[in-house]
C-alpha cells in the first residue's frame, strides 16, 4: 500500500513540474547569428549579448550613420529637407548594376527628404551615396566624416569605407565597412535619443518615389508577412559577405526594446532571431519595484548638532529596475549626506542607485538609475549643554583610541 501511495506521489510531482510554469527564469533565446545584442532603451539595461565585440560587416545598416549625419547636417542648417539634389554619375551608376538598384533614380532633382526616406525604408544605395555627397561634397569626404563621428560616439571597433554598406567592389571605393554589435548599439541609441522622430520614417511599410511605390525591406512591420506587434523599424542589411543583418526597434507597455542581429544565415533567420530577442525582453524581464514612493529606507543619515544624531530617510518616487524572472532582486546602494541641524522634512539627504551586478548590466557609458532621497522628519538643533556633553565624550573617545595604540609600558612611563 505504501509503495502505491509513493508511486502516486511521484506521478503528481511529475505532472505539476511538467504543467505549471517554472519559477526559474526561462533560458536565454537561441540566436542563430554571428553576433547579437539586446537592450532595453528605457532603462539602458543590456538583456542579451552574443559575440558583441566581434568585428563584422554590417551591410546596409551602414546607412544608419549616413542618415544620422544627414539629419545632423539639417539640424546645423547645412541642408534642408526641401533642398533638391541631382544624383551624381557615381550614384546613378548603381541603378544600372544588377542586384544593387533599390530605387532606379533618374538624372533629375530629388529632395533631401525623398532621399532620406528611400535610404532608410527601401535601403536605396543610390540615395545613400547621394546624401553623402550632399553633406560633404563627395562620398570619399563623407566617409571621413562618418569615421570622425564614429570616434565621437565611442565606436572603437568601427571603420567605415562607404556610405551605402556595399562591398568594396560594388561601392567602387577601397575597403569594407567593419563594426560590431556593441558599436552599432551606440549609434542606434544616439540616433533614437537625439532624433526619435526617425521612427516615424522607419515604421512605414513603403516609400513612393517618382510615382512608384516600393515596399520597405523590413518584413516585421505592420501589414507585412512577419509583422511583429509594436515593431517600428529600424534598418536591414544584406550582402554575401555580411550575411543577413537587422537592427530592430519595438515598443510595448511603455518600454522600448532595441536589438542588433549580425551575420544571420538567411532572411527568415534574422527576423526569427529578432522575434526571439524581443519576446525574451517583454516576456522574461519584469519591471520590479525596489523602493516605493515615500518609503523609509533601512539606513539613517548622520546629523551633527541635532537633538538626535540620526535622521530617517525616505524616497521621493518609485524606484524600479528590470529583473529577469527567477533571478534575485538586486540590492539598492545608498549614498547619504552628512547633515547639520536644524533639518526640515524633505531636505535632500542623498541618492540611491542600482549598480551593475551579475544580474543587472547597463549599456557601456549608460549611467545607472539614481533617485534623490530626502529626510522623513525634522531635527532641531541640540541645546548648548547637549552639544558640550557630546564634544567632551568625543574627546574622551579620542583619548581612549590614542591610548589603545600605545603599549602598556609606554602608558606607565607617561604616568
Amino acid at each position: 500500500m505504501k509503495a502505491r501511495y509513493f508511486m502516486i506521489l511521484l506521478t503528481v510531482i511529475f505532472v505539476v513540474q511538467t504543467i505549471l510554469p517554472s519559477a526559474a527564469s526561462a533560458a536565454a533565446p537561441k540566436v542563430d547569428a554571428a553576433s547579437a545584442m539586446l537592450v532595453d532603451v528605457t532603462t539602458g539595461q543590456v538583456l542579451f549579448a552574443k559575440q558583441e565585440d566581434s568585428m563584422l560587416q554590417p551591410a546596409s545598416i551602414t546607412k544608419l550613420m549616413t542618415a544620422f549625419l544627414t539629419r545632423e547636417a539639417i539640424e546645423a542648417g547645412e541642408l534642408s529637407w526641401k533642398q533638391e539634389i541631382i544624383p551624381s554619375d557615381a550614384a546613378l551608376a548603381l541603378t544600372r548594376k544588377p542586384g544593387l538598384a533599390r530605387i532606379p533614380l533618374l538624372n533629375k532633382p530629388y529632395t533631401v527628404k525623398e532621399l532620406y526616406d528611400a535610404a532608410l525604408i527601401r535601403s536605396a544605395n543610390e540615395a545613400a551615396v547621394t546624401l553623402g555627397e550632399a553633406v560633404s561634397g563627395s562620398e570619399e569626404a563623407f566617409v571621413k566624416e562618418m569615421n570622425r563621428r564614429a570616434d565621437e560616439l565611442g565606436m572603437t571597433q568601427t571603420t567605415f569605407a562607404n556610405a551605402s554598406g556595399l562591398d568594396s567592389e560594388s561601392a567602387g571605393l577601397p575597403g569594407d565597412n567593419l563594426t560590431s554589435a556593441k558599436d552599432l548599439m551606440k549609434l542606434a541609441i544616439a540616433y533614437l535619443t537625439t532624433y526619435p522622430e526617425v521612427l516615424d520614417v522607419t515604421k512605414r511599410a513603403y516609400v513612393d518615389v517618382d510615382g512608384i511605390r516600393f515596399d520597405a525591406t523590413n518584413r516585421m512591420l505592420a501589414d507585412r508577412d512577419l509583422a511583429y506587434p509594436g515593431m517600428l523599424g529600424f534598418k536591414t542589411g544584406t550582402t554575401n559577405e555580411a550575411g543577413y543583418c537587422f537592427v530592430g526597434v519595438s515598443t510595448r507597455d511603455g518600454r522600448t526594446v532595441l536589438s542588433i542581429v549580425l551575420g544571420a544565415t538567411s532572411d527568415d533567420g534574422r527576423y526569427a532571431a529578432t522575434k526571439a530577442l524581443h519576446d525574451y525582453a517583454y516576456t522574461d524581464f519584469v519591471m520590479t519595484p525596489i523602493l516605493r514612493t515615500g518609503e523609509v529606507i533601512p539606513k539613517t543619515a548622520t546629523v551633527s548638532q541635532g537633538e538626535t544624531e540620526q535622521v530617517a530617510i525616505r524616497t521621493t518616487n518609485d524606484f524600479e529596475v528590470l529583473v529577469e524572472k527567477g533571478k534575485p532582486v538586486p540590492e539598492p546602494e545608498y549614498d547619504l549626506l552628512d547633515l547639520k541641524a536644524p533639518i526640515k522634512p524633505d531636505t535632500q539627504a542623498g541618492m540611491v542607485t542600482i549598480d551593475s551586478s551579475e544580474h543587472v548590466r547597463y549599456l557601456e557609458g549608460e549611467t545607472p538609475p539614481k533617485m534623490t532621497l530626502v529626510t522623513a522628519e525634522s531635527i532641531d538643533t541640540a541645546s548648548f549643554l547637549t552639544r558640550m556633553t557630546r564634544a567632551f565624550l568625543d574627546f574622551l573617545d579620542q583619548i581612549r583610541l590614542a591610548l589603545g595604540k600605545i603599549s602598556l609600558v609606554e602608558q606607565v612611563e607617561m604616568l
